[in-house]
């Protein structure tokens, strides 16, 4: 089941949506912002199939 989850890059400050499959469990993941194109490291806590955490840190 994918979540659409709404991130603020730390960089800019501009909000972009992210898919995210929550039935893969908890990840970290580096992307790269969809305006200033600088990387952040996502960081998702899922637990009973829900997100139930959101770090965002700048690279």
């Amino acid at each position: 089941m994918n979540d659409a989850l709404s991130i603020s890059c730390p960089h800019c400050g501009e909000i972009f949506s992210l898919a995210f499959d929550v039935s893969e469990g908890s990840a970290e993941f580096t992307i790269d912002c969809e305006v200033c194109c600088r990387p952040m490291t996502v960081a998702v806590q899922v637990a009973d199939g829900e997100v139930t955490g959101l770090d965002i840190v700048e690279e």
